[in-house]
């Protein structure tokens, strides 16, 4: 009898393991496919990557022509499946499909895009949270994913130029949660306002970021009972599985240098572990390990996947290259005016965008006898292809005065930089020859009046030469609230202006209607000097927000044409003769009658 009872106990279990044998293979929804993705733009690769994950699916991605070639001794042959996403306008490959077929790979099916963002996005119909950001910041993207993956958000570039078609994609969706993360341009938070967005935006990219990892720690912390201890360090420069995986936040770090917040953050943190992707950023990596005791790995290759007779070699990590803003800050010179006793360095901004820097070290050196020279300055700002002179008094850290007796001087600068005060992620370090020169500046402007001008959306700024010496001049108007940011702009070019003459700098803007009650009081900030490229003095004033006097000058010159036009086209006919004589003459030209 136990017997029987056995075999039919053993018959039952041979029978249930068959049928769920059965369902796993017959339900395509237990497949193992993988997600391939053959695009030259980023977007498409960021987006098939995001879009990979949150259906549950591994990814690979091109990076070269060349790499296709490689990609395919990743991916398993044993797969029931590939989905391979490929761009219409810029694929790595022409026909990677048929390419990978012959490989032996089985069931690819290819799905073509012209904006795979839109597109996949569309796709993920069961997605109703989403992070909308500006794909011209494109570390933003990075430091979102580990997000969008724990908390199931589908990330949307959007800007002025693509909103209508983001406005669409919305209106078809059932969006529960939104974020707006980053600047944006107006007419992105304009349109989404609707869906009542929460925006993460302080100015700071580290800082941005350090709120998406806070944000990562909650939704971590509710799914498995406690805070992930791991985190991924990059600065958001490229597309690599593991960082883009959700497994591990991601933690920016700065190039040469770690911003404070984030030394700060990872102290107070549940975190004691962080993978360096690549070792382009391992000084930062190490700086940070020594001063928050955070255990660092690095991970900057694996095994090479062509076939080889020979020991293989290491190859570097699949990583896709993410546009940023490059950053270019230079010293152009340094003397020592000898008639102010002061040090006079000239820094140079060669990138087109603005910039802040700040001295960590100043360092004179005269005949191998150096003094340090103390930097108490906030982080200082300095234009787009700008020139700035900053005065550095001649004392050492005592406040003594230092004399200048050396034959041979040299300055040893060490400066960090970045896009913002607090993001300082970038260093400088430069020896320079200081000569000595004895200049006494006798420039002397005044600030006469500062407009709105809304035609052309631009500040005027009216400044008069009260000196008796020709003046360079630029301008900036500082803490100009624009579209929720708060901005320093400098003015568009350096103009001199002559003795008892008067001058107007003009400061491009972006301001719109909707900025300017937030912006009741203008500052302004003025420097000039005698010499174009060292403008060593500062003037600054605070006056009422007004508009531009309207310039009829223009309106009356083409009314003064139009008018001499007339005059010449109309013409009177002579009643005597019938000739047509200019509007003007009072007798015929040809019988001479009276007109």
């Amino acid at each position: 009898m136990q017997n029987i009872k056995s075999n039919k106990l053993r018959t039952l279990v041979v029978f249930f393991l068959c049928f769920i044998a059965l369902f796993l293979f017959a339900n395509p929804a237990f497949a193992e496919t993988r997600v391939v993705i053959n695009s030259a733009d980023w977007t498409d690769v960021y987006s098939g990557v995001i879009y990979a994950n949150l259906i549950g699916q591994q990814s690979y991605f091109l990076t070269s022509t060349k790499h296709a070639t490689i990609l395919k001794f990743s991916i398993p042959k044993d797969l029931d499946g590939l989905e391979l996403i490929s761009s219409r306008n810029s694929p790595f490959i022409v026909g990677y499909k048929s390419i990978l077929e012959a490989e032996g790979f089985k069931n690819v099916q290819e799905i073509r895009v012209s904006n795979g963002n839109i597109e996949l996005g569309q796709k993920l119909t069961d997605i109703s949270k989403f992070i909308v950001l500006d794909p011209s910041y494109g570390y933003n993207s990075i430091s979102v994913a580990p997000l969008a993956i724990q908390g199931r958000y589908y990330v949307i570039f959007a800007n002025r130029r693509n909103i209508n078609q983001v406005s669409n994609f919305f209106q078809d969706r059932a969006v529960t949660e939104m974020i707006i993360y980053g600047q944006v341009d107006r007419e992105v938070k304009d349109a989404l306002t609707q869906f009542n967005p929460r925006t993460i935006n302080t100015g700071d990219r580290f800082e941005n970021n350090i709120e998406i990892v806070k944000l990562y720690e909650e939704i971590y912390t509710r799914k498995f009972g406690e805070p992930r201890r791991q985190v991924i360090l990059t600065n958001g420069e490229f597309i690599e599985s593991s960082v883009v995986s959700g497994a591990d936040p991601v933690l920016f770090i700065g190039f040469s240098n770690v911003p404070e917040q984030v030394r700060e953050y990872i102290s107070s943190s549940p975190l004691e572990v962080g993978t360096l992707v690549g070792n382009e950023l391992i000084g930062s990596a190490t700086f940070i390990r020594r001063q928050t005791g955070l255990s660092v790995f690095v991970k900057f290759g694996q095994w090479s996947r062509t076939p080889s007779d020979t020991i293989s070699k290491v190859e570097d990590l699949d990583r896709f290259p993410i546009p940023r803003y490059a950053l270019n800050l230079d010293i152009a010179s340094a003397v020592i005016n000898t008639a102010t006793g002061n040090l006079e360095v000239t820094y140079q901004n060669k990138a087109q965008v603005g910039t802040y820097f700040r001295n960590i070290l100043l360092r004179l050196d005269q005949d191998g006898i150096g003094t340090t020279i103390p930097d108490e300055n906030e982080p200082i700002f300095i234009g787009p292809n700008e020139f700035k002179t900053i005065i550095y008094p001649m004392l050492n850290a005592d406040g003594n005065k230092i004399e200048v007796v050396g034959e041979n001087i040299t300055l040893e600068i060490n400066t960090l930089f970045g896009e913002s005060p607090k993001s300082l992620e970038l260093s400088l370090q430069k020896t320079l020859s200081v000569e000595r020169v004895s200049i006494v500046d006798g420039a002397e402007i005044e600030i006469i009046d500062v407009s709105f001008q809304k035609a052309g959306s631009k500040f005027l700024i009216k400044v008069k030469n009260i000196g008796t010496a020709d003046a360079y001049v630029s301008a900036e108007i500082i803490e100009l609230y624009i579209n929720g940011e708060y901005l320093i702009l400098s003015s568009d070019s350096v103009i001199k202006i002559a003795p008892d003459d008067t001058g107007v700098l003009t400061v491009t803007t972006v301001m719109a209607d909707a900025d300017v009650p937030l912006n009741p009081k203008v500052s302004v900030k003025v420097y000039y000097g005698e010499r174009e490229s060292v403008l060593i003095k500062i003037k600054q004033a605070t006056l009422e927000f007004k508009y531009a006097a309207a310039n009829y000058t223009m309106y009356i010159l083409v009314l003064l044409l139009l008018l001499l036009i007339l005059l010449f086209f109309l013409r009177k006919k002579c009643k005597n003769c019938e000739h047509k004589n200019p509007i003007v003459r009072k007798t015929c030209k040809k019988c001479k009658q009276k007109l």
